[in-house]
This record gives C-alpha cells, structure tokens and sequence, in this order.
C-alpha cells in the first residue's frame, strides 16, 4: 500500500507520514516536492492534498480525474472548496484547524477501503520521501 503526500510544511508532513504508517503497517509514504512539476504517472492508494487555495484545488482535481480508485483527503483552510469536493466526489474534504483525531478517523476508514491495505508493494526505484 502507497500514499502520497502534498504539502509545504515539514511537521505536518510528519505527523501525517506517522498516522498513516500507525493505521497501514504495510504502506510506504511519499512526499511531493512541490517543485512546479506534478507526477501523475503513478495511482496512490491514498493522496492526502495538505495545500490551500488554488494549488490544492488544482491537485485535487487533476488525481481525481487521472485515477478514479485513489482515496483522496483535501485538507485546506478554504470552505469554499468543499462543493468542489464533493462534486469530484473525493473521499474526504477537511477545514482547517482540524482536529488530528479526526484526520485519524478519516485515514482509518480510508485505509480499511483500500483493496492494497494488507499488500506492501515497495518500489525501490521510486523517488522516496523527502
């Protein structure tokens, strides 16, 4: 199991990879390096899209329309989105502040949706969290 992570702050960074490695034992966690040149080459089991405003918008919408079956979590500061959200029909939209036991239930039932919860696909020639 894989998932992916966007965003620019290193501890949330962070305290996401750990709740997803808690709640999947069997998952390797990628970061995007934000570098203006987005991967949409691979289908994550979860993307988790931490970014505010436009660029989060933008990502959400790109990977949900590139990969159908990919669990996506947005979490922005902007409840505007939400409707985009929901039209995308992505599996979670969470306003900031939040809560981290809430993103922890949210990532608990997105991973026991994931067909690949129990399947540890490691790929070594993938570029690896930063």
């Amino acid at each position: 199991m894989e998932a992916l992570i966007f965003t620019r702050d290193n501890n949330e960074y962070d305290n996401i990879k750990r709740l997803l490695e808690a709640e999947s034992s069997v998952i390797d966690v990628y970061r995007d390096p934000l570098n203006g040149h987005n991967h949409f080459e691979y289908e994550y089991d979860i993307v988790i899209v931490a970014l505010n405003g436009a660029q989060g918008m933008e990502l959400v919408l790109e990977y949900s329309r590139r990969f159908d079956d990919t669990h996506i979590i947005w979490i922005t500061d902007d409840p505007y989105f939400a409707g985009t959200a929901i039209r995308r029909h992505i599996y979670d939209f969470i306003e900031r502040p939040y809560d981290s036991e809430k993103l922890r239930s949210v990532v608990r039932e997105a991973v026991q949706l994931c067909p690949n919860r129990n399947v540890w696909k490691h790929n070594a020639n993938r570029r690896k969290a930063q």
